[in-house]
């Protein structure tokens, strides 16, 4: 849907400049050379944004792993000493995705995850009280993953990582763009369809990687954020 339009704006600036008769550019092995190389750095970026992403949906994932964790531990001590019923603790986890939703989704400051997680960490004090050692032990290390891996997603949603990459990737998108329209054929339909598609093509793959850049956008606009469902239904368990 975004990049629609922006066809249909080339294919009227197609149809004004042919109309007008200024298509002096024939296609050669120069115009060749620039497809060539426009094509090939705009496919090449995207492996990088790619990896990005998918590292970015283990974050989600093992963040989801180290709560369920934490979660089990409880579940055990309340088993092994009844003075631990787990239930501020369930509750704490509760709040703690909560908040992390939120932040995600804009709604909360990362100082409110901050606090959720020193709050958590209260409760592990508290776990350690009633339980010892040898239970509440094996909770801190899966605190300490947790506390990583949001830092991690902090780091990952703020920075722009293909920043400088943008210049040279839109500059080559100009200069296809631009080729497209100067170049002409004997045949006006089919210069129109395969300019308009390879503009298309290009632009598409712009806007792709520019939304891979920063998958923990939810914005509204974005098509490609990484899946939250699993820390969704991760809460409603511990809710209930």
């Amino acid at each position: 849907m975004k990049v629609v339009p922006l066809t249909l704006l080339f294919a009227l600036g197609k149809l004004v400049v042919h109309s007008q008769g200024l298509e002096p550019w024939e296609f050669d092995s120069l115009t060749g050379s620039l497809f060539g190389a426009s094509t090939f750095v705009l496919a090449f970026v995207p492996s990088g944004t790619l990896s990005n992403y998918n590292a970015s949906e283990d974050m989600v994932l093992q963040a989801f792993q180290a709560i369920e964790s934490i979660d089990d531990i409880s579940h055990y001590a309340a088993r092994v000493h009844p003075a631990h019923s787990g239930a501020a603790l369930r509750a704490q986890l509760a709040d703690l995705l909560l908040q992390l939703h939120q932040w995600l989704m804009g709604a909360q400051p990362y100082g409110a995850v901050g606090d959720s997680l020193e709050a958590l960490s209260r409760e592990l004090a508290a776990l350690r009280q009633e339980s010892g050692d040898s239970v509440s032990d094996r909770a801190l290390p899966e605190q300490a993953r947790l506390r990583l891996l949001i830092t991690k997603i902090a780091v990952n949603r703020d920075t722009d990582f293909l920043g400088p990459a943008y210049a040279i990737l839109e500059i080559f998108l100009v200069g296809v763009v631009g080729a497209l329209l100067l170049i002409g054929a004997d045949r006006f339909s089919e210069n129109l369809v395969v300019s308009s598609f390879l503009c298309t093509c290009f632009t598409y793959l712009l806007l792709l990687i520019r939304d891979l850049d920063n998958p923990f956008q939810y914005d509204g606009f974005s098509c490609v954020d990484v899946d939250l469902a699993v820390l969704e239904r991760c809460r409603q368990r511990r809710i209930g």
